[in-house]
């Protein structure tokens, strides 16, 4: 790639993260949209990094953080989205420690009483496996569940 298209690229996806946060695989995947080759990608991927533009831990928190409060979705479904990004393993960990456990059982039980309201059927078994069902979606593991569903009884 000629220099002056390097740069041009480059000024582009600083310009994009500086809107707002982005991982390797997001720029990777935008660079490789617009048929830039391999070696290209690389070396901007690490002119990002060394600048400053993109950081895995600033941008698997500021994830944690949005999905979290702002979707409602759970640790789970956090995590499998950031592997999904190819966020390691160890960041990741990092990043859903900044949610307590209080926390994760105010949210589930503020969408638990929200979809509560829309379950029409009043069997209490079926509503119970249809607000598990539905928190499962949503992120949660059995032992939150089970937690929250308990204290809302």
């Amino acid at each position: 790639m000629e220099q002056e298209e390097f740069k041009k690229n480059l000024g582009r996806m600083q310009a994009l993260c500086s809107r707002s946060e982005k991982c390797k695989a997001d720029i990777r995947m935008k660079l490789g949209r617009n048929g830039i080759p391999e070696k290209d990608i690389v070396e901007i991927l690490d002119k990002l990094q060394e600048e400053g533009f993109i950081d895995e831990q600033r941008y698997a928190g500021a994830f944690v953080r949005d999905k979290f409060r702002l979707q409602g979705w759970g640790p789970v479904k956090i995590a499998n989205m950031l592997k999904n990004k190819r966020i390691p393993d160890k960041i990741i960990t990092a990043a859903l420690r900044e949610i307590g456990d209080s926390q994760v059982q105010k949210i589930l039980k503020n969408c638990l009483i929200k979809k509560s309201a829309s379950i029409k059927d009043s069997d209490p078994l079926k509503r119970r496996a249809k607000l598990t069902r539905y928190a499962l979606g949503r992120g949660y593991t059995y032992a939150q569940i089970y937690q929250a569903l308990k204290q809302l009884q």
